[in-house]
């Protein structure tokens, strides 16, 4: 029986189960989310998830908590693979199809414009499309304003960023080796190689590259004051989150020609590590 928890006979959750439907697979929470969020922004339709603006865009946390709760009811099939991963199940095709018969037509066709214009757009390119300082649409391709007089205000939030990964690096290795803290060292060491290699001239990809770091940066952070006096933590915590915002560094970091992405095969990046600071 499908819920009926919200006006229009649509329980809330509708929009996750319409976009996995309809696309069969979505990988990362983040390609949901954004889905989500271009079709209540661009495409009108009457979606109640609330979004806020952070390092990765408007952003719903509910979202990917309804979506592994729908998994465990059994509509989608989740699994983590460097990123959340959310496929439909037969259940969740009859709930889909039945909740599709609630949907007006207009909406339906606004909903599967958005899938169809942007659920080709690499990672990177949906990021660039909904981020941007002011959260103003930017259409894939667009020329994109230079900010080179900001040069100095980007070396000195790097060189604040390269503080807090030094502290971390140097908490973090003095723990018990687990896979966890193999985990933290090596995105860390990965973000430090990035910032010190980063020369962008593109004043847009260099925001959404340091923002992103940033933010990666601040999470690990608030991980090790969490666990205070208790390091041995670290192996028991779920890292799933922080695996899947690294990724989404990796893939802007080699979008933009810095520094290859760590799941390439063959790549030893023992021959980017001379660089200057």
């Amino acid at each position: 029986m499908v819920d009926k928890s919200v006006s229009g006979g649509l329980p809330k959750y509708w929009p996750i189960l319409y976009v996995v439907y309809r696309l069969k697979r979505v990988y990362n929470s983040f390609n949901l989310q954004k889905y989500l969020y271009l079709a209540k922004v661009e495409g009108n339709a009457p979606i109640e998830y609330v979004f806020v603006n952070d390092y990765c865009g408007p952003r719903c946390a509910s979202i990917k908590q309804d979506a592994i709760s729908l998994g465990a009811r059994g509509y989608l099939r989740v699994s983590f693979e460097n990123g959340w991963v959310f496929e439909i199940t037969e259940e969740g095709a009859r709930v889909a199809e039945e909740l599709m018969n609630n949907l007006p037509v207009e909406v339906k066709n606004a909903f599967d414009h958005i899938l169809e214009e942007y659920s080709s757009l690499p990672v990177v390119k949906l990021r660039d499309y909904v981020y941007n300082d002011n959260n103003v649409h930017q259409r894939p391709g667009a020329k994109l304003r230079m900010r080179t007089e900001y040069e100095d205000e980007y070396g000195e939030l790097k060189n604040q960023i390269k503080s807090e990964i030094n502290l971390l690096l140097h908490d973090f290795s003095g723990m018990e080796s687990n896979g966890n803290t193999l985990f933290l060292l090596g995105s860390l060491d990965y973000c430090m190689l990035v910032l010190k290699r980063e020369k962008l001239v593109d004043s847009f990809q260099k925001d959404n590259l340091i923002t992103l770091i940033s933010g990666y940066v601040k999470k690990v952070m608030l991980l090790r004051e969490l666990m205070g006096d208790n390091p041995e933590l670290v192996g028991e915590v779920c890292l799933n989150d922080l695996k899947e915002d690294f990724e989404l560094i990796q893939e802007a970091s080699e979008e933009y020609k810095v520094l290859p992405a760590l799941y390439e095969e063959g790549i030893d990046l023992s021959v980017f590590v001379d660089v200057e600071e």
